[in-house]
């Protein structure tokens, strides 16, 4: 009962039928009955059961994040913020803590990972739809460019959005609810791709061109239609990880970076928006790097506060590393980057230990490899606190727990602890601040 309200709440995330089809029932809070109830179907059934996957690094680095977005704000004077900023960022936590309840074995784990996979199908088929047909546009697609930020049906345009060849618009997909930003749903179907790619099986070509290569295609195209670079970007990632097993790290970096390079020369963003940083938006964005890291550098501990960043700039801070060190400090930086260091780690320990092409084997290194497409779109995007996020750490966590019982249970060797996972966390840290200031450098250099 507490796993089937659990899928379906993820279902409601996703898809967010109620907003489709029957708005008229939005005041009811469906949602907010559904997570109650799914939250506190998932609290009995741990209680009961005595198993949840969250282990005790992961709880402590949580609530030491938490007390961080608290202290954020302490520090620079608004001490009843405190409360406010555990109460916005309740929802993301929580998130991960349903799914760390519910994703107790490889099965449930198995089936959420495609339930997410076909809700962002799905999504991908609605919005790919909504452009090359105009119906439900008005849900679906965003018009940019008419200088100003009028929806569809004010734009001044009520044909079919791919039929508009004037060259005065910017047409991008996205999806509903936490997706409603073409970045946030490119990053979504980025994050993806490597879940689909479970479904392939060897030698099965028809099977596989059917279940998985259609599907992937039509996903890529919604992330083109998306225009977002930092998806691209994303994919690109993933694309180098693909090729990693068969031309070696160095070939792999000579390739992605002369890639890079060739892209950032045609500019080769789709719909006008080149990767260039001398483009308007990217110079945009470098200007908001550069005023995050004076925020970080006069206040070091505690950031200026959690949610101030467009305090202190017209504009968020358009990367999820320099939203939270600006924002929270090394106080927070550190144990948001160590979250996300712990579960890479973890599951590259499962990939190297289990099975070769076992279940085990296959999910984490699909899901680090779909947390490796988050964070490269992340780098682009202000998503530190967005529950997307802490879904994929959910699953992440989840995963390792999975392959830890069925290391139990049989005469492989345990997966835990992974090793000097604090080391790397802290110099992934300084790593973040570090290639903030390189690219910013570069900018001035180049410009």
């Amino acid at each position: 009962m507490a796993f089937a309200l659990f899928l379906l709440y993820v279902v409601f995330t996703f898809l967010r039928p109620v907003e489709l089809f029957a708005p008229g029932l939005a005041e009811a809070r469906p949602m907010l009955v559904l997570w109650l109830l799914a939250f506190g179907a998932a609290l009995m059934a741990t209680l009961v059961q005595r198993r949840i996957a969250l282990r005790a690094p992961h709880a402590a680095l949580l609530l030491v994040f938490i007390l961080a977005l608290m202290l954020s704000r302490v520090a620079n004077g608004w001490a009843g913020g405190a409360m406010a900023a555990v109460s916005e960022f309740s929802a993301s936590a929580l998130l991960l803590l349903l799914a760390a309840m519910n994703l107790t074995s490889l099965r449930r784990l198995q089936w959420t990972l495609a339930t997410v996979t076909l809700c962002m199908l799905v999504l991908s088929v609605f919005a790919v739809n909504a452009f090359e047909t105009g119906h439900r546009a008005e849900d679906f697609v965003l018009r940019q460019g008419t200088g100003d930020d009028a929806d569809l049906l004010d734009a001044g345009y009520a044909g079919v959005p791919a039929d508009d060849t004037s060259g005065q618009s910017l047409w991008r997909v996205h999806g509903l609810g936490i997706l409603n930003d073409p970045n946030d749903f490119g990053q979504a179907l980025v994050m993806c791709l490597p879940l689909l790619a479970l479904a392939w099986r060897p030698r099965r070509w028809a099977r596989n061109a059917l279940v998985v290569g259609l599907p992937m295609a039509l996903m890529l195209y919604a992330i083109y239609l998306t225009h977002s670079r930092g998806a691209l970007l994303g994919v690109a990632l993933l694309g180098l990880l693909g090729l990693r097993g068969w031309l070696g790290n160095t070939r792999t970096a000579l390739v992605g970076l002369a890639g890079l390079v060739m892209a950032m020369g045609l500019g080769l963003a789709g719909g006008g928006r080149d990767f260039s940083t001398q483009e308007q938006s990217a110079g945009q964005r470098i200007e908001a790097w550069y005023d995050g890291l004076q925020m970080f550098r006069e206040n070091p501990l505690f950031g200026v506060g959690y949610g101030a960043f467009t305090d202190y700039h017209e504009l968020t801070a358009h990367n999820s590393f320099v939203l939270c060190f600006a924002e929270l400090g090394l106080f927070g930086l550190l144990p948001w980057v160590a979250l996300l260091v712990l579960a890479f780690r973890e599951l590259g320990q499962v990939t190297r230990l289990a099975e070769p092409g076992s279940t085990q084997a296959r999910m984490a290194e699909a899901l680090r490899m779909a947390l490796l497409g988050f964070l490269a779109c992340a780098w682009f995007l202000s998503r530190t606190y967005q529950p997307l996020l802490y879904l994929l750490l959910g699953l992440c966590i989840a995963a390792a727990w999975a392959a830890r019982q069925a290391a139990l249970a049989g005469p492989e060797p345990q997966y835990w602890p992974a090793p000097r996972w604090q080391f790397a966390s802290v110099l992934t840290a300084i790593g973040s601040i570090v290639a903030v200031y390189a690219f910013i450098v570069l900018e001035r250099f180049t410009g």
